[in-house]
């Protein structure tokens, strides 16, 4: 997956891409510390939760190490 944060393309290696949903981002830190590299999560359709990447959180931090495995 391609990805533009900050003004700089990156790549992201994923394994499968499910889908594109509209949701609503919750924050997750109301009731736990704050995770680097996850914005938020919210609950799919079937109640299932999903976490929401920071992508440009994690872009900064494999700029700072050199291309890294998540």
């Amino acid at each position: 997956v391609i990805v533009e944060t900050d003004g700089c393309d990156a790549v992201l290696l994923v394994d499968e891409l499910v889908g594109q949903q509209q949701v609503v981002v919750k924050s997750l830190e109301t009731n736990f510390r704050r995770v680097p590299g996850l914005s938020g999560a919210t609950v799919m359709g079937d109640g299932s939760v999903a976490l929401i990447l920071d992508v440009g959180h994690l872009v900064r931090m494999a700029g700072r190490e050199g291309a890294m495995r998540l």
